[in-house]
């Protein structure tokens, strides 16, 4: 089996590095077009957008896995989504694999990770780089000679930040870098207080919807589901299921909820089986995927309710 033909994605990376160069033009004539018009805008002005938005190929943005944007479609620019699961379910991971692809291509993607080093965030994109789930020093060599000319951005994660500050980092940083897409892993994290947790999450909500409708980028936010009461059973999670107020789902256009059931409660390991569920479709007729996670290769690859019946069967039997 031989892989794409470098040319091919020589060819892809240049139309992206163009349309990339479009959208910034798109950006800065809108704001010059903004500044003209009432806040009270009429059909005009929108048509006028739409206009030029398709003049400077203003578009959304394809992951470049098949099976993920056939049933989710691309991120929309201007939109929030949310990534949630268990914990152990490959919420990074599977975030990983749907960016990594993007910045292949050139965009600039910023891994806000607040629950790993740099050096940790870079070991998992570097185990889904080469398929790995255990590398040593020659493979993260070899991983960065594919990082390093891509535009995957890391974050290096600072004692006793605010959430407010941790918000003026990304604000900043998203405007002065130009990044295409964002992910903050994990909400939780982002938004940790001692008291007003509730009114602090939709504050921080806002504020990033805010950003993604001003700069028109998506951002992926990764947010917990709530604990189960017991160690050995989880039910069936829904948008409903996410931990804390509800704001991050309030604002997101999509819940995506990764689901794998568990295998073995007292180490935490799942079943490979599992399903992706659109919690709160927008722009999409939502549903549910199956999914399998090759944990010795960092990977999701598609599969069928079938199997997921199977294995559910399969572990039934063996008790």
């Amino acid at each position: 089996m031989t892989g794409p033909d470098p040319l091919d994605i020589d060819q892809e990376k240049r139309q992206t590095l163009e349309e990339i160069r479009f959208r910034r033009d798109y950006l800065q004539t809108l704001d010059g077009f903004r500044e003209k018009c009432s806040r009270a805008l009429t059909a005009e002005y929108v048509w006028k957008k739409i206009l030029l938005r398709r003049e400077k190929g203003e578009k959304s943005i394809p992951t470049g896995i098949e099976w993920w944007d056939e049933w989710a479609g691309p991120f929309r620019r201007s939109n929030v989504y949310a990534i949630a699961g268990y914990q152990g379910t490959g919420k990074t991971t599977l975030t990983v694999s749907l960016t990594w692809p993007m910045a292949k291509r050139g965009m600039k993607v910023w891994n806000y990770c607040l629950e790993l080093t740099a050096d940790e965030t870079f070991e998992v994109v570097a185990g889904h780089v080469l398929g790995k789930a255990v590398i040593d020093e020659s493979d993260e060599a070899a991983a960065y000679a594919e990082i390093e000319p891509s535009g995957y951005r890391f974050f290096e994660p600072e004692r006793d930040l605010s959430w407010k500050q941790h918000i003026g980092i990304i604000q900043k940083t998203v405007r002065s870098e130009k990044i295409d897409l964002v992910v903050i892993d994990n909400f939780s994290y982002l938004t940790s207080v001692d008291k007003n947790s509730y009114e602090t999450e939709r504050v921080a909500a806002k504020a990033l919807k805010g950003l993604a409708q001003e700069l028109e980028i998506p951002i992926i936010v990764i947010a917990h589901l709530r604990k189960p009461d017991r160690d050995d059973t989880e039910p069936k999670p829904t948008a409903h299921s996410v931990l804390g107020s509800g704001a991050i789902t309030q604002i997101a256009s999509d819940v995506f909820i990764l689901h794998h059931p568990l295998e073995d409660s007292e180490t935490n390991s799942r079943q490979p089986v599992g399903y992706i569920l659109s919690g709160k479709p927008r722009w999409t007729m939502g549903g549910k995927r199956y999914v399998r996670f090759a944990g010795h290769t960092r990977r999701f690859t598609p599969s069928t309710a079938e199997r997921y019946r199977e294995q559910k069967i399969s572990k039934r039997n063996a008790l």
